[in-house]
């Protein structure tokens, strides 16, 4: 019983309201239920047997580590990472990014085994700064194998960190 109460105390009734609606009335829009559930989380038995296999140890990417502390250090980065991505985006602001991000949540949401708890727009940040942290270090590392190939190629500070 005690598992329960900690679960209630962190339990918002009106949020869980609200995204129940909101799926319901987004699912008469978009036939989400044809996306297979592709992002689980790992069983307890498979993960203690070697936590560090299965536990990000450098940066969380995605919402199943998003607000680990430890992990929170990186985050810094990924916002550095999205402020170059805010200023190459030419006729387009971040915000107006994520807008368009949110419009996909349910189907976002729809490849995740668990129940997501936060709202929308909480996840299309999460995912507009995670998208442009991990395109920007898959160039960055594209560069540095160009470079040990004898290729010529330009790299960015953020590259020195890697």
């Amino acid at each position: 019983m005690k598992s329960y109460s900690n679960i209630r105390s962190h339990f918002d009734e009106e949020q869980w309201v609200i995204q129940i609606r909101q799926a319901l009335d987004e699912h008469l829009e978009e036939n989400t239920h044809e996306i297979p559930v592709s992002i689980f989380h790992i069983p307890r038995t498979l993960k203690a047997s070697n936590p560090n296999c299965y536990i990000p140890q450098e940066v969380a990417l995605g919402p199943y580590h998003y607000w680990r502390p430890e992990l929170y250090e990186m985050h810094r980065y990924k916002l550095a990472a999205a402020q170059r991505t805010q200023k190459q985006l030419k006729n387009l602001r971040f915000h107006q990014l994520v807008e368009k991000l949110v419009k996909y949540g349910p189907k976002t949401r729809a490849y995740y085994h668990t129940y997501l708890d936060f709202n929308g727009e909480t996840l299309a940040w999460m995912m507009a700064v995670d998208a442009s942290f991990l395109l920007e270090f898959l160039q960055i590392f594209a560069i540095k194998e160009g470079n040990k190939k004898g290729q010529n190629l330009h790299t960015t500070p953020f590259s020195e960190i890697w």
